[in-house]
């Protein structure tokens, strides 16, 4: 691995929001040494970049994601749920191997254009393979898992077996689970309840438990669908029967988590599970608001995730925090709720502990070195140098990026991607997805 030295950044604090100046040097993927002075020894074999004017921050966790609908921006908007899910998984089946490496890669490079390292994939169950080459060959950190279920909410709901769920699971931890150089770890991501039995939902958890992995799956994300889970199973609520199933733990990421009562988000805090916020989904698909706040309040560790671009239509983390917060202080009406750097933290370190990551979403020596650096000198928008990361969270987006290293490999520099030539690439996503809306335009 190269050797990096980042000269006078201003390095962001996201405990107190405050900055410093200091340089920083990576060696073989990890922070060795961040310091006010730079040493003789800190420049041989380096390669240097001046980021004097840009703050410094860990990169993003975008904690729930389906990358393959970066292809899907447009035809499904302004859709309720119920059609829209329809709708997806009928689109879903027009859409080639190839439209589903380019559209995951799509998503995975313009995560990193927005400042994300890390994500936490949702995927198809037909594309493996092809899905895990275009994650191995964007270079993004990925927890990767595919979505499964057993019973049909719709008339397109894809059905499968529990055997056959813990067979693809076994095979997506063969294949994935340290690929890429331990870039790719796998996960169970069985889509949620009520689509996934409670035979399925224990089977994989007990798989995931065998193999010390995250168990990801959505959760109370419709009103509708919330009810019929408690009905089905004669209990107050989707939570509680996660709870008693014996799924929820430190290692269980859950999606949305919009529909709980107060009682479930004591389950919820007891178990140390953890909720991933999705916002613009869930305002544009009018899915409902969750209760962040109430979370906070009990100390649960809440995480961020743009979803997928068929309902969020961004892979902005920036966006989708603003987003978030904003939302939070509308429907409390309490400014002080999701502050700024409560916010950012669920943006970075609240996903990377989600995901089990000790050494993750942190500037600091010993982490694996995910950095972004972001221009702050040539945006109308962020000209307050007293007030930078609150500023580029209520002001900015991710156009602000200029600089991503994901484990201490330069992947964006000058915010153009170092791996690929991104006129030939957004040319040829165009022409596929050209393709693809002609093929579905009578669905």
């Amino acid at each position: 691995m190269s050797k990096y030295l980042i000269k006078n950044v201003n390095l962001g604090n996201l405990d107190d929001l405050s900055t410093k100046r200091v340089n920083i040097v990576i060696e073989n993927g990890v922070f060795t040494k961040i310091s006010e002075k730079i040493a003789r020894e800190d420049a041989i074999g380096a390669n240097v970049i001046d980021a004097n004017g840009m703050l410094g921050l860990p990169g993003f966790t975008d904690a729930h994601t389906h990358m393959a609908q970066s292809f899907l921006k447009g035809p499904l908007d302004d859709l309720p749920i119920t059609e829209w899910l329809v709708k997806l998984f009928t689109i879903d089946d027009h859409m080639s191997d190839d439209d589903y490496y380019y559209g995951t890669l799509l998503g995975c490079l313009s995560s990193l254009k927005f400042g994300t390292t890390t994500v936490n994939e949702m995927g198809d169950m037909a594309r493996i393979d092809i899905q895990l080459k275009a994650f191995e060959d964007s270079g993004i950190r990925t927890t990767y898992g595919v979505s499964t279920t057993d019973i049909a909410e719709n008339e397109v709901t894809p059905i499968i077996s529990v055997d056959q769920a813990l067979k693809i699971a076994d095979e997506i931890y063969s294949k994935a689970h340290g690929a890429n150089n331990g870039l790719i770890s796998a996960s169970v991501a069985p889509a949620g309840l009520p689509a996934v039995s409670k035979e399925m939902a224990q089977a994989l958890k007990k798989f995931a438990k065998e193999k010390d992995i995250v168990y990801h799956t959505h959760l109370g994300e419709g009103k509708m669908e919330t009810e019929n889970v408690a009905k089905m199973y004669n209990l107050r609520g989707e939570t509680e029967a996660l709870y008693n199933f014996g799924i929820l733990d430190e290692k269980t990421l859950l999606a949305h988590s919009i529909w709980l009562p107060d009682f479930e988000l004591d389950m919820i805090a007891e178990t140390k599970a953890n909720p991933v916020h999705c916002p613009n989904t869930n305002m544009k698909i009018s899915d409902g608001i969750p209760p962040i706040a109430k979370m906070l309040e009990r100390g649960i560790n809440v995480a961020m995730g743009c979803d997928g671009e068929a309902s969020s239509s961004t892979r902005d983390m920036i966006r989708e925090g603003r987003a978030g917060a904003y939302l939070q202080k509308a429907v409390t009406l309490d400014p002080t709720v999701m502050d700024a750097a409560t916010t950012m933290k669920m943006m970075t370190i609240n996903g990377a502990k989600a995901l089990g990551y000790k050494d993750l979403g942190q500037v600091k020596v010993g982490n694996q070195a995910d950095l972004i650096l972001v221009r702050m000198d040539d945006d109308l928008s962020l000209t307050d140098r007293q007030h930078p990361i609150g500023n580029l969270l209520y002001a900015g987006d991710g156009h602000a990026v200029d600089t991503v290293f994901v484990r201490g490999n330069l992947m964006v520099r000058n915010k153009k991607l170092q791996a690929f030539d991104e006129r030939e690439f957004v040319a040829t996503c165009n022409d596929r997805i050209e393709r693809l809306n002609e093929k579905i335009k009578n669905i």
